[in-house]
């Protein structure tokens, strides 16, 4: 699917709403899930956790995500499916809906700083095509 966003003449004819809404499907069930860093914790408890809890302060070492290598490629095609120029524009904001921006928001708490990054990279790209 990837390899196919890079050939315009064929992703025009490939790419029809359909697809799309299954592509953002499968994207929203593997990059949406919740992290074990997060609670249900209100900001008082979690402070508690923090003194009890055994935590070397020397460690500067960010968790890095096991599934990186999966999770890159479905950010690569969400990036693609957000950058490319195919027929009407209305087909890619009728999944960026708010229940997708708030979802794609709260994976800000990934501790991997790259996902993090590439999270920062398709928020940039989303305000700069569709603002």
């Amino acid at each position: 699917m990837i390899d196919v966003l890079d050939e315009n003449e064929a992703s025009d004819v490939l790419l029809s709403d359909k697809i799309v809404a299954e592509a953002f499907k499968m994207i929203c069930s593997n990059l949406f899930r919740t992290f074990t860093n997060k609670s249900n914790q209100n900001y008082s408890q979690v402070l508690d956790n923090k003194k009890t809890t055994a935590v070397d302060p020397d460690e500067d070492e960010p968790h890095l995500e096991e599934a990186w290598t999966h999770l890159r490629l479905v950010y690569g095609m969400l990036l693609k499916l957000i950058m490319h120029n195919f027929q009407k524009s209305e087909i890619i904001l009728k999944y960026l809906n708010k229940s997708f921006v708030k979802s794609f928001l709260e994976l800000f708490d990934s501790e991997d700083p790259r996902e993090r990054d590439y999270l920062k990279t398709i928020l940039h790209r989303v305000f700069g095509k569709f603002m």
